[in-house]
């Protein structure tokens, strides 16, 4: 990686950090959730990458650039991946009733593997952890100092600190085809705005869960979600709320008829990808000889 150079200010380490929401409860009560969560942890298109290392601890999830970075196109390209690698956690966890919260942050991390222990720290991790505590959302925030590296994301002000980020990019490309009502009536809005069956179930289940859901915060998460898609995307969100989130509210069923497929395909395959693993034996065989106490 290489290009022009830019000031000592900017960072030249980024930090991807994820809390997988309700792993408490997950734990005590569906331990085979646990096994879906870590089987899909396994799978994330991050381990295949070699400019990037990943750390994960009970329900965290760590993502770095172990190579130091000073060039503006260097930045940008970690942006990009880091922010990628939470996209595709989001599409795999569709349709799971698992959600994580992330926030991308740049500054100081350093971890090392001593003789019998590893160690991470850093103030971007303390950073990170802190603002993600504090904050009533789902999905990924990112930080002021990664914002002039963003290329490819429609970002939003969440607060004085951080941007919201639409990880459902098929609604933002729908979104700028620039319709003036919605359903469309052509069939290449699937080329267009590709795996939008994807992007309808995430707003749906966002839909139950801020409508539905018996918790009071979780309900507050949804919320925050949702009031950003509907301020971003008014006649979309109307298209999908007036007709009960049918695909066909937005342009001919026909046209993601495949996607459609692929997404019914993948929500089954990830239901079942821990079933019979060793964490799955393994959490199950605990849970059924311990009674927790709440």
């Amino acid at each position: 990686m290489q290009g022009s150079v830019l000031s000592a200010e900017s960072p030249t380490r980024f930090l991807l950090y994820i809390d997988i929401l309700g792993f408490k409860d997950m734990t005590l009560n569906d331990p085979r959730k646990v096994a879906r969560v870590y089987s899909i942890l396994d799978r994330l298109n991050v381990h295949d990458h070699p400019n990037f290392k990943t750390i994960v601890f009970s329900d965290t999830i760590l993502t770095y650039n172990p190579e130091l970075v000073e060039s503006k196109e260097d930045r940008e390209y970690i942006v990009w991946y880091l922010t990628e690698f939470a996209e595709d956690l989001y599409s795999r966890l569709v349709g799971q009733d698992i959600y994580f919260r992330a926030i991308l942050v740049g500054g100081d991390f350093h971890h090392f593997q001593l003789d019998n222990v590893e160690c991470f720290f850093g103030g971007a991790l303390i950073r990170a952890y802190l603002a993600e505590q504090g904050l009533p959302f789902f999905g990924l925030l990112m930080h002021q100092d990664c914002v002039p590296y963003n290329r490819f994301f429609r970002l939003d002000q969440f607060d004085d600190e951080y941007s919201f980020v639409y990880l459902s990019r098929p609604i933002e490309q729908l979104h700028e085809l620039g319709a003036k009502s919605y359903p469309v009536s052509y069939h290449e809005v699937a080329d267009m705005a590709p795996n939008m069956p994807e992007s309808i179930r995430f707003l749906q289940d966002t839909y139950k869960m801020m409508r539905n859901n018996k918790e009071p915060t979780v309900r507050a998460k949804a919320l925050t979600v949702w009031d950003f898609y509907s301020r971003r995307y008014p006649k979309i969100i109307a298209a999908l709320t007036n007709n009960n989130f049918s695909l066909d509210s937005l342009g001919p069923r026909s046209a993601w008829a495949d996607e459609q497929a692929a997404l019914e395909k993948s929500i089954k395959y990830y239901k079942r990808i821990g079933s019979g693993s060793e964490v799955s034996i393994a959490v199950q065989k605990f849970s059924k000889t311990k009674k927790w106490k709440k």
